[in-house]
């Protein structure tokens, strides 16, 4: 469960507060079933809210990126 007062970055998995390579690494490890990840992580890893995570969230997760 995530608590209510953090803070989610949309895409930004590994809590660094950037959006860059390193959480598209640990989204595509996740989908690979090569890693877990923690609930919050989840929640900053599922772009497109369907409670999936996959290479959608994965290419949103670039378009955030190329825009920076």
């Amino acid at each position: 469960m995530v608590e209510e007062d953090s803070q989610v970055i949309v895409g930004d998995i590994n809590g660094d507060e950037e959006v860059n390579i390193i959480d598209i690494v640990l989204v595509a490890n996740y989908t690979l079933e090569q890693a877990e990840l923690t609930d919050e992580q989840i929640e900053a890893a599922d772009l497109n809210d369907d409670d999936n995570i996959n290479i959608l969230d994965i290419v949103q997760i670039i378009n955030i990126i190329l825009e920076n």
